[in-house]
């Protein structure tokens, strides 16, 4: 599977991920579904504070034309915005590669289990995208007691 497929693989599965307080001992996805969804607010306001702190240090706000204030300094900033815009791309990658994961055989009794009792037919080698699927689809359906059997 290619980066891009990955990454987008990995927006995918943030989105479905069922974010809930028993999951939390079980799977890391929620941990990183919080720093991602965090990252979304966060990221753009340090952006545009490196933006204009390099405009600073270059003397834009001296009289110093934008172009001429940033050529003394745009190789760090460049190197700190890209450092930043990575950091999500990071996230979504993980979370790309995790949702191709096969389950291991507790999670695939659990998600057989979970099927059964949605009355739909399971996959014969599901990986952690159809449990998030299923579990999400289950929380709506049968409340959130059956994740107690993790």
């Amino acid at each position: 599977m290619s980066f891009i497929k990955t990454i987008k693989l990995g927006c995918q599965y943030l989105e479905i991920w069922p974010s809930h307080p028993l999951l939390n001992p079980v799977f890391r996805e929620n941990r990183v579904k919080a720093a991602m969804l965090m990252a979304r607010k966060l990221l753009p306001p340090f952006i545009v504070f490196i933006l204009v702190w390099a405009y600073y240090r270059g003397g834009g706000f001296k009289g110093v034309e934008f172009m001429f204030a940033l050529k003394t300094t745009w190789p760090m900033t460049l190197m700190c915005v890209l450092f930043l815009l990575l950091i999500p791309l990071q996230g979504y990658y993980w979370l790309g590669k995790r949702a191709k994961t096969p389950l291991n055989k507790k999670q695939e009794i659990f998600y057989k289990g979970l099927c059964q009792k949605l009355s739909r037919e399971s996959k014969l080698n599901p990986t952690m995208f159809d449990l998030a699927i299923s579990m999400k689809e289950g929380i709506k359906v049968l409340g959130a007691d059956f994740l107690k059997q993790l």
